[in-house]
């Protein structure tokens, strides 16, 4: 009899337990905010900006927004200033947005030197997955950024020399490629 009743309360308590820790755990993000080093291709994404901010400046930078769309021009700065930072690092380009007003799936591109020539394309990326066709807005870090309507570059394209909520009717929802100058 005793072990039927210490049975019964260890599964009581170990469902009130796994209950618990169910209704606890933090809710699951979708991975919506990406980096992207267009040196070496290889790209992450994870669920909050705040996150990705994390990756791309090593921990320089712990602190930014979860939602990219709350950037501000303070942190645009403090991006820029980690670039310059002794150890590795990633230099951070720029950052494009899936919606307007800096909304929605952002992508932060960057690579281990910054943009040099500041007459020409220092580097090229196709931009992939459910970004390709959909950019909207971008942030200006440390490139100008050109937006191409076909992969490779090629095509029409638009450049942005600063931060821009709305990339304009000729390019919204139709970049496949983007420059950084």
């Amino acid at each position: 009899m005793l072990s039927r009743i210490a049975i019964a309360t260890a599964t009581i308590l170990t469902a009130a337990v796994a209950g618990t820790a169910t209704a606890n755990a933090a809710p699951a993000h979708p991975a919506g905010n990406c980096v992207v080093n267009v040196e070496t291709g290889k790209s992450q994404c994870f669920g909050t900006f705040r996150e990705a901010i994390a990756s791309t400046t090593h921990g320089r930078i712990t602190d930014a927004p979860l939602s990219a769309k709350d950037i501000d021009q303070n942190l645009v700065a403090r991006l820029k200033a980690s670039s310059n930072a002794l150890g590795p690092q990633d230099v951070q380009f720029g950052i494009v947005y899936k919606d307007s007003n800096y909304g929605g799936t952002s992508v932060t591109y960057s690579a281990s030197v910054g943009c040099q020539s500041g007459n020409g394309r220092d580097y090229q990326a196709n931009i992939g997955g459910s970004m390709d066709n959909a950019v909207s807005s971008l942030t200006t870090v440390s490139c100008w950024l050109e937006l191409w309507d076909s992969p490779n570059t090629g095509g029409t394209h638009q450049e942005y020399q600063q931060s821009t909520s709305y990339v304009g009717d000729a390019m919204n929802d139709r970049a496949s490629s983007i420059a950084f100058l």
